[in-house]
């Protein structure tokens, strides 16, 4: 329950730590927003800005030239006060050819419109007198106040559309008015105002911004709306003020419908910035798992190495001790310098010098520079005598990172085992040895007295039976026939018995050479031989048997020399003729010899029953049969096979088998050549024997 609470406790403590992350990574992304979008807003209101700019220098430059021409208009009034309609009107139709977007033109002395150019179509305005207009006395009295003239409109005109009006105060300059500083009357031009914007590129801005020029009263209020729709409402625009002689223009914009809350691409931006704070979160849980995989497997580790019977050490690569069990540090004597941030050399001086290893008393700094080498060198392996009569098995791997991995193996039991075994193989090679002579001994006697037994009727005694019964003519005809009878049955049974005495000493002999090869101890007395010396001798050896079971044998040497034990080969062939002779009923038996470059080949076939694909490998086994019954039907202790494979990996070669079950097996013998070695061989031997 405990272990489920702290589980529960770490899971909530990590998620909380991975939604305080993914928080903070969003805190971040949005303060990057609001700074990047001040950074836009500040670059889209210095473009605007700039833009405007132009578009203010553009309309001022505009207005002044506009003011200008009308102000020339005005001057030549002034100087000729009394200018009559038709004079008016051959000026102004000049100055309107020049300057297209004006509507009319209109002289007020006295502020009483006597003189409008064109005439005819604005007759209807003569007479007008602005003190009795309420609606354009103010702007004509601002007009005469400023002594420079002022724009007023956009209004609606008579004959449709809309202009601006533009009003100049005329003085007169002939000398003749008693009040010089006092307007003589007023001039006004009515220019067209959607003329006027599309010459300004109004409409272009329009598509791109939210704008409005507006005049101002000294206050700083809006009078009235110049250009743009008055009742635009404008959140925060630019603002620019124009500086003219009769007041001031404010050019006020926006970006079309107003700024932007947002930079472009806002929501794609924080998709990206969810995804960046999702994959922060995933990587912050994946290092989170490495972190508490590595913790386990550290755990782990430390568990499973103190769960060792054996002392378990590791060192990096410089020497210095990382990590050790409690088995390492009771083998060296629990002593406070075993532990991690301890050298190798430390450790080991600290050993010696409280009599660790006996084998180092009197030669302790030689002793340390051996061990020092043999484990800088990589790999090291050595047994260490401990006081209390302990055989500590030291065994140290260098790996790639330079660091060592060690183990410290109590083999005390296991040494007392080898010696035991040791002396008990011993024994068993003894008793082998003894038994075979005591075998030997015996069956020697009995096979001499089976071959005397065999030819009894030329033993003495038998011969002088013979010449007793043949001396007795009543005798004769009836006991000889019954004795050469006898002789015959016992030369028969005495024939038996020696052909299984005669299988014996194979018997003896292949449990001899396998208790050599088991205990390491088979001789092979490699000197040059001919291939020749060795198959024909064999083949001859075993022909009769192989004859008498009715079976054909075909043998095809080779010419050579090749270093081997030629005793050893033959007992290899002979080992692979019986068995063929004795699993084949019918047929042939093939014993063939071929060199092939470096290697001499030596294959046996039979036409017999044949081995199971399965048990090609298992026949070279110790007392393996393939049949259970096969010791009992064709005899023998299964030792032949496993003798000779290990014969020919003795002489560097192999032994294989192949085989088709009712068909018949075939079994290949390969060995080194060594020609040049055999053949160097010979000719010293044959010098030391000349």
């Amino acid at each position: 329950m405990e272990k489920i609470r702290n589980a529960l406790s770490q899971r909530a403590k990590r998620i909380v730590v991975l939604v305080a992350l993914c928080a903070v990574v969003l805190g971040f992304g949005h303060r990057i927003e609001t700074l990047s979008y001040q950074t836009y807003m500040q670059d889209l209101e210095l473009d605007t800005t700039l833009e405007l700019i132009e578009v203010r220098e553009r309309i001022r430059a505009d207005i002044f030239e506009q003011i200008l021409k009308l102000r020339e208009l005005a001057t030549v009034i002034s100087e000729n006060p009394t200018i009559t309609q038709s004079e008016f009107s051959a000026r102004a139709a000049e100055f309107m050819a020049e300057n297209p977007d004006v509507i009319n033109l209109a002289v007020a002395p006295d502020l009483v419109v006597t003189i409008v150019h064109p005439y005819e179509a604005n007759r209807g305005v003569l007479g007008l007198d602005y003190r009795q207009n309420a609606a354009q006395l103010p702007k004509v009295e601002q007009a005469l106040q400023s002594g420079e003239g002022l724009v007023t409109g956009p209004v609606d005109l008579v004959q449709g559309g809309r202009g601006l009006i533009l009003r100049h105060p005329i003085f007169d300059s002939t000398g003749t008015n008693p009040a010089p500083d006092t307007p003589w009357g007023i001039l006004s031009m009515v220019v067209d105002y959607d003329a006027l914007v599309t010459r300004l590129q109004i409409p272009e801005l329009t598509e791109k911004y939210d704008l409005a020029i507006r005049e101002l009263t000294p206050e700083g209020e809006v009078e009235q709306t110049i250009i743009g729709d008055p009742e635009l409402t404008l959140v925060d625009p630019i603002k620019l003020d124009f500086s003219f002689a009769f007041g001031t223009w404010q050019l006020a914009a926006t970006v079309k419908g107003g700024w932007p809350e947002h930079r472009p691409d806002f929501w794609l931006n924080w998709l990206l910035r969810l995804q960046g704070a999702l994959g922060v979160t995933i990587f912050a849980w994946y290092i989170m798992r490495l972190a508490d995989n590595r913790k386990l497997a550290e755990e782990r580790l430390r568990t499973g190495v103190e769960a060792l019977d054996h002392g378990f050490v590791m060192y990096d690569a410089k020497g210095t001790l990382v990590l050790c069990n409690e088995k390492y540090r009771e083998i060296h004597g629990y002593s406070d310098v075993v532990k991690p941030g301890s050298t190798y050399e430390q450790i080991v001086r600290d050993s010696i010098r409280r009599g660790m290893v006996p084998d180092a008393i009197g030669k302790e700094e030689e002793w340390i520079r051996i061990w020092l080498e043999k484990r800088e060198n990589g790999a090291f392996e050595t047994e260490q005598r401990m006081p209390d009569g302990r055989i500590i098995r030291t065994s140290d791997r260098r790996m790639k990172d330079g660091s060592v991995v060690g183990l410290r193996i109590d083999v005390t039991d296991l040494k007392k085992a080898l010696l035991t075994a040791e002396d008990a193989n011993k024994a068993k090679t003894d008793f082998m040895g003894v038994l075979s002579h005591e075998l030997r001994t015996p069956l020697t006697v009995i096979l001499g007295h089976v071959r005397l037994a065999r030819h009894f009727d030329r033993t003495p005694a038998a011969r002088d039976l013979c010449t007793a019964i043949e001396a007795d003519p009543q005798t004769r005809e009836t006991l000889s026939p019954k004795l050469s009878a006898t002789m015959a049955k016992l030369g028969d049974i005495m024939q038996t018995v020696e052909r299984s005495g005669n299988h014996l000493p194979t018997l003896i002999n292949e449990v001899l050479d396998f208790a050599k090869i088991d205990a390491g101890s088979l001789s092979i007395a490699m000197e040059p031989v001919q291939i020749d010396d060795i198959v024909t001798p064999t083949a001859d050896q075993l022909r009769p048997m192989v004859e008498d079971k009715g079976l054909e044998l075909k043998v095809k040497s080779a010419s050579g020399v090749m270093l081997a034990d030629g005793k050893r080969i033959q007992q290899v062939l002979i080992n692979l003729l019986s068995n063929a002779t004795k699993f084949s009923d019918e047929g042939t038996i093939s014993l063939t010899c071929r060199i092939r470059g470096e290697v001499v080949e030596f294959r046996v076939t039979d036409s017999g029953i044949g081995i199971p694909e399965d048990e090609l490998e298992r026949v070279f086994e110790p007392f393996h049969q393939v049949d259970s019954t096969a010791t009992r039907r064709f005899g023998g202790t299964g030792l032949g096979l496993a003798i000779s494979r290990d014969i020919a990996t003795a002489h560097g070669g192999s032994l294989v088998a192949t085989s088709i079950m009712g068909k018949g097996s075939s079994f290949l013998l390969t060995l080194p050549l060594r020609p040049a070695i055999a053949l160097a061989a010979a000719e010293a031997r044959e010098a030391e024997l000349a």
